[in-house]
Protein backbone atom coordinates (compact mmCIF):
# COMPACT_ATOMS: atom_id res chain seq x y z
CA UNK A 1 0.00 0.00 0.00
CA UNK A 2 1.38 3.36 -1.23
CA UNK A 3 0.37 5.30 1.99
CA UNK A 4 1.93 2.78 4.43
CA UNK A 5 5.70 3.26 2.48
CA UNK A 6 5.86 6.71 3.94
CA UNK A 7 6.62 5.44 7.46
CA UNK A 8 9.14 2.65 5.86
CA UNK A 9 12.57 2.89 6.87
CA UNK A 10 11.82 6.14 9.45
CA UNK A 11 12.84 6.68 12.79
CA UNK A 12 9.68 7.46 15.43
CA UNK A 13 10.96 10.81 16.04
CA UNK A 14 11.04 11.54 12.16
CA UNK A 15 7.66 10.25 11.72
CA UNK A 16 6.44 12.74 14.80
CA UNK A 17 8.14 15.35 13.31
CA UNK A 18 6.25 14.59 9.97
CA UNK A 19 3.08 14.58 11.76
CA UNK A 20 3.69 17.35 13.77
CA UNK A 21 4.60 19.62 10.68
CA UNK A 22 0.99 18.65 8.96
CA UNK A 23 -0.77 19.19 12.01
CA UNK A 24 0.54 22.73 12.61
CA UNK A 25 0.06 23.65 9.19
CA UNK A 26 -3.76 22.34 9.60
CA UNK A 27 -4.49 23.93 12.86
CA UNK A 28 -2.95 27.10 11.28
CA UNK A 29 -5.33 27.01 8.79
CA UNK A 30 -8.27 26.65 11.30
CA UNK A 31 -7.20 29.49 13.17
CA UNK A 32 -6.89 31.81 9.88
CA UNK A 33 -10.21 31.03 9.01
CA UNK A 34 -11.53 31.89 12.74
CA UNK A 35 -9.78 35.14 12.69
CA UNK A 36 -10.95 35.86 8.65
CA UNK A 37 -14.76 35.14 10.22
CA UNK A 38 -14.82 37.05 13.39
CA UNK A 39 -13.09 40.12 11.46
CA UNK A 40 -15.94 39.87 8.94
CA UNK A 41 -18.44 39.47 11.61
CA UNK A 42 -17.51 42.55 13.58
CA UNK A 43 -17.44 44.75 10.75
CA UNK A 44 -20.89 43.09 9.85
CA UNK A 45 -22.81 44.18 12.90
CA UNK A 46 -20.27 47.61 13.45
CA UNK A 47 -21.47 48.78 9.70
CA UNK A 48 -25.14 47.47 10.72
CA UNK A 49 -24.84 45.65 7.78
CA UNK A 50 -25.73 41.92 9.12
CA UNK A 51 -28.69 41.03 11.01
CA UNK A 52 -28.79 37.67 13.54
CA UNK A 53 -29.53 35.56 10.10
CA UNK A 54 -26.50 37.09 8.65
CA UNK A 55 -24.00 35.96 11.43
CA UNK A 56 -25.82 32.42 11.76
CA UNK A 57 -25.80 32.13 7.94
CA UNK A 58 -21.68 33.00 8.15
CA UNK A 59 -21.65 30.45 11.91
CA UNK A 60 -23.14 27.84 9.13
CA UNK A 61 -20.00 28.50 6.11
CA UNK A 62 -17.45 28.42 8.90
CA UNK A 63 -18.76 25.33 10.07
CA UNK A 64 -18.87 23.99 6.42
CA UNK A 65 -15.58 25.09 5.95
CA UNK A 66 -13.72 23.86 9.12
CA UNK A 67 -15.31 20.17 9.25
CA UNK A 68 -13.21 18.93 5.95
CA UNK A 69 -9.94 20.48 7.71
CA UNK A 70 -10.81 18.35 10.96
CA UNK A 71 -11.81 15.14 9.39
CA UNK A 72 -7.99 15.71 7.65
CA UNK A 73 -6.85 16.18 10.65
CA UNK A 74 -8.85 12.96 12.18
CA UNK A 75 -7.17 10.79 8.98
CA UNK A 76 -3.50 11.67 9.26
CA UNK A 77 -4.03 10.56 13.03
CA UNK A 78 -5.52 7.21 12.00
CA UNK A 79 -3.48 7.00 9.14
CA UNK A 80 -0.76 5.78 11.62
CA UNK A 81 -2.04 2.61 12.34
CA UNK A 82 -0.66 1.77 8.92
CA UNK A 83 2.90 1.46 10.56
CA UNK A 84 0.64 -1.57 12.65
CA UNK A 85 -2.18 -2.78 10.11
CA UNK A 86 0.51 -2.65 7.05
CA UNK A 87 4.32 -2.47 8.04
CA UNK A 88 3.62 -5.22 11.21
CA UNK A 89 5.91 -2.55 13.17
CA UNK A 90 4.44 -2.67 17.03
CA UNK A 91 7.88 -1.62 18.16
CA UNK A 92 7.97 1.47 16.40
CA UNK A 93 4.49 1.87 16.42
CA UNK A 94 4.10 2.25 20.42
CA UNK A 95 7.17 4.51 20.11
CA UNK A 96 5.28 6.88 17.69
CA UNK A 97 2.70 6.87 19.90
CA UNK A 98 4.63 7.24 23.41
CA UNK A 99 5.88 10.67 21.31
CA UNK A 100 2.06 11.49 20.46
CA UNK A 101 0.72 11.76 24.05
CA UNK A 102 3.20 15.25 24.02
CA UNK A 103 1.20 16.57 21.35
CA UNK A 104 -2.65 15.24 22.03
CA UNK A 105 -3.23 16.25 25.42
CA UNK A 106 -7.00 16.53 25.48
CA UNK A 107 -8.78 13.36 27.30
CA UNK A 108 -10.20 12.27 24.27
CA UNK A 109 -7.12 11.68 22.27
CA UNK A 110 -4.86 10.47 25.55
CA UNK A 111 -7.74 8.04 25.73
CA UNK A 112 -7.17 6.61 22.07
CA UNK A 113 -3.61 6.48 21.93
CA UNK A 114 -3.29 4.66 25.06
CA UNK A 115 -6.17 2.00 23.19
CA UNK A 116 -3.67 2.07 20.02
CA UNK A 117 -0.49 1.70 22.46
CA UNK A 118 -1.99 -0.99 24.21
CA UNK A 119 -2.48 -3.05 20.85
CA UNK A 120 1.04 -2.36 19.97
CA UNK A 121 2.03 -3.45 23.04
CA UNK A 122 0.01 -6.68 22.63
CA UNK A 123 1.46 -7.54 19.02
CA UNK A 124 4.90 -6.88 20.56
CA UNK A 125 4.52 -10.00 22.67
CA UNK A 126 4.12 -7.35 26.01
CA UNK A 127 1.12 -8.65 27.11
CA UNK A 128 1.16 -7.85 31.05
CA UNK A 129 2.02 -4.30 29.70
CA UNK A 130 -0.97 -3.97 27.17
CA UNK A 131 -2.83 -5.30 30.18
CA UNK A 132 -1.52 -2.62 32.50
CA UNK A 133 -2.31 -0.36 30.03
CA UNK A 134 -5.79 -1.08 28.66
CA UNK A 135 -7.51 -2.37 31.85
CA UNK A 136 -7.37 1.34 33.41
CA UNK A 137 -9.36 2.57 30.14
CA UNK A 138 -12.37 0.72 30.61
CA UNK A 139 -13.41 3.23 33.21
CA UNK A 140 -14.32 5.86 30.00
CA UNK A 141 -17.18 6.15 28.03
CA UNK A 142 -15.46 5.22 24.92
CA UNK A 143 -17.16 4.83 21.48
CA UNK A 144 -18.29 1.45 20.04
CA UNK A 145 -15.09 0.59 17.91
CA UNK A 146 -12.80 1.21 20.90
CA UNK A 147 -14.69 -0.88 23.22
CA UNK A 148 -14.54 -3.93 20.46
CA UNK A 149 -10.51 -3.03 20.24
CA UNK A 150 -10.15 -3.11 24.03
CA UNK A 151 -12.22 -6.09 24.66
CA UNK A 152 -10.08 -8.07 21.65
CA UNK A 153 -6.43 -6.70 23.38
CA UNK A 154 -8.03 -8.17 26.90
CA UNK A 155 -9.28 -11.11 25.29
CA UNK A 156 -5.56 -12.29 23.70
CA UNK A 157 -3.75 -10.84 25.99
CA UNK A 158 -4.92 -12.96 28.39
CA UNK A 159 -5.32 -16.05 26.32
CA UNK A 160 -1.58 -15.86 25.24
CA UNK A 161 -0.66 -15.30 29.55
CA UNK A 162 -2.64 -18.47 29.67
CA UNK A 163 -5.05 -16.90 32.10
CA UNK A 164 -8.19 -18.65 30.52
CA UNK A 165 -10.86 -17.63 33.47
CA UNK A 166 -9.70 -14.09 33.00
CA UNK A 167 -9.63 -14.30 28.62
CA UNK A 168 -13.41 -16.20 28.97
CA UNK A 169 -14.76 -13.30 31.71
CA UNK A 170 -14.11 -11.19 28.78
CA UNK A 171 -15.73 -13.31 25.91
CA UNK A 172 -18.98 -12.61 28.13
CA UNK A 173 -18.42 -9.10 28.34
CA UNK A 174 -18.28 -9.16 24.67
CA UNK A 175 -21.35 -11.10 24.35
CA UNK A 176 -23.26 -8.62 26.86
CA UNK A 177 -22.19 -5.35 24.43
CA UNK A 178 -23.00 -7.13 21.27
CA UNK A 179 -26.56 -8.36 22.65
CA UNK A 180 -26.89 -4.61 23.21
CA UNK A 181 -26.45 -3.28 19.17
CA UNK A 182 -29.36 -2.40 18.02
CA UNK A 183 -28.03 -1.42 14.04
CA UNK A 184 -27.71 -4.24 11.99
CA UNK A 185 -23.95 -2.78 11.11
CA UNK A 186 -22.66 -3.09 14.76
CA UNK A 187 -24.55 -6.35 14.97
CA UNK A 188 -22.15 -7.55 12.80
CA UNK A 189 -18.76 -5.85 14.23
CA UNK A 190 -19.78 -7.32 17.35
CA UNK A 191 -20.39 -10.98 15.58
CA UNK A 192 -17.31 -11.02 13.91
CA UNK A 193 -15.48 -10.35 17.14
CA UNK A 194 -17.21 -13.28 19.06
CA UNK A 195 -16.15 -15.03 15.83
CA UNK A 196 -12.65 -14.12 16.22
CA UNK A 197 -12.94 -15.44 19.72
CA UNK A 198 -14.62 -18.15 19.16
CA UNK A 199 -11.65 -19.52 16.65
CA UNK A 200 -9.08 -18.47 18.55
CA UNK A 201 -10.49 -20.86 21.48
CA UNK A 202 -10.79 -23.70 19.13
CA UNK A 203 -7.11 -23.43 17.81
CA UNK A 204 -6.47 -23.34 22.10
CA UNK A 205 -8.49 -26.84 22.21
CA UNK A 206 -6.62 -28.32 19.54
CA UNK A 207 -9.87 -28.24 17.60
CA UNK A 208 -8.02 -27.78 14.49
CA UNK A 209 -10.35 -28.35 11.81
CA UNK A 210 -12.93 -25.97 13.64
CA UNK A 211 -10.04 -23.47 13.53
CA UNK A 212 -8.80 -24.47 9.88
CA UNK A 213 -12.91 -23.48 8.42
CA UNK A 214 -13.40 -20.40 10.61
CA UNK A 215 -10.17 -19.40 9.72
CA UNK A 216 -10.55 -20.24 5.62
CA UNK A 217 -14.21 -18.15 6.05
CA UNK A 218 -12.55 -15.19 7.49
CA UNK A 219 -9.23 -14.84 6.10
CA UNK A 220 -10.75 -14.07 2.33
CA UNK A 221 -11.75 -10.59 3.65
CA UNK A 222 -8.74 -9.83 5.47
CA UNK A 223 -6.94 -6.39 3.64
CA UNK A 224 -4.25 -5.73 6.49
CA UNK A 225 -1.36 -7.36 6.37
CA UNK A 226 -1.20 -7.99 9.62
CA UNK A 227 -4.35 -10.05 9.68
CA UNK A 228 -2.66 -12.18 6.94
CA UNK A 229 0.26 -13.13 8.90
CA UNK A 230 -1.44 -13.89 11.94
CA UNK A 231 -3.88 -16.05 10.02
CA UNK A 232 -1.12 -18.18 8.26
CA UNK A 233 1.09 -18.56 11.18
CA UNK A 234 -2.09 -20.20 12.84
CA UNK A 235 -3.00 -22.01 9.51
CA UNK A 236 0.84 -23.01 9.82
CA UNK A 237 -0.05 -24.50 13.50
CA UNK A 238 -2.77 -26.27 11.87
CA UNK A 239 -1.23 -27.64 9.03
CA UNK A 240 2.01 -29.09 11.29
CA UNK A 241 -0.65 -31.48 13.70
CA UNK A 242 -2.26 -32.36 10.27
CA UNK A 243 0.98 -33.48 9.10
CA UNK A 244 0.48 -30.83 6.11
CA UNK A 245 4.46 -30.06 6.54
CA UNK A 246 4.57 -28.48 2.85
CA UNK A 247 1.67 -25.91 3.06
CA UNK A 248 3.25 -25.37 6.70
CA UNK A 249 6.39 -24.57 5.62
CA UNK A 250 5.30 -22.19 2.90
CA UNK A 251 3.08 -19.89 5.41
CA UNK A 252 6.01 -19.91 7.72
CA UNK A 253 8.04 -18.64 5.27
CA UNK A 254 5.82 -15.83 3.94
CA UNK A 255 5.05 -14.85 8.22
CA UNK A 256 8.93 -14.85 8.35
CA UNK A 257 9.19 -12.54 5.21
CA UNK A 258 6.37 -9.97 6.15
CA UNK A 259 5.95 -10.24 10.07
CA UNK A 260 8.37 -7.38 10.69
CA UNK A 261 8.60 -7.07 14.17
CA UNK A 262 5.40 -8.77 14.86
CA UNK A 263 5.56 -11.39 17.81
CA UNK A 264 4.42 -14.23 16.17
CA UNK A 265 7.72 -13.57 13.60
CA UNK A 266 9.44 -15.64 16.76
CA UNK A 267 6.97 -18.04 17.62
CA UNK A 268 7.62 -18.50 13.29
CA UNK A 269 11.30 -19.06 13.49
CA UNK A 270 11.12 -21.77 16.04
CA UNK A 271 8.23 -23.79 13.88
CA UNK A 272 10.11 -23.26 11.39
CA UNK A 273 13.10 -24.61 13.11
CA UNK A 274 11.38 -27.58 14.71
CA UNK A 275 9.86 -28.12 10.81
CA UNK A 276 13.19 -28.46 9.58
CA UNK A 277 14.45 -30.66 11.83
CA UNK A 278 11.57 -32.83 11.18
CA UNK A 279 11.92 -33.00 7.61
CA UNK A 280 15.88 -34.01 7.65
CA UNK A 281 14.83 -36.63 10.53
Amino acid sequence: MKAAMQYQNKTPEEIVRQYKKRLRAKQGLIILILLLHIIINIRGIWWGDDGMADVLLKLLILIAVTFPINVWISWDFMSLNLILNQNCDPVTYVQVLCLLEKIHKRKRSAVAIRINEAAGLMWSGQFSDALALAEPLRKYKLSVNYQISLLNIRFNCYKKMEDLERAMQVKHEAEVLVSSFKKASLQRTGQELLNVMDASLALWRGDHETYRRMEEARSARYTAKLQKVVSVVCLADVDIACGELKNAKTHLEYAIQEGGTLYVVEDTRRMLAELTQKEQG
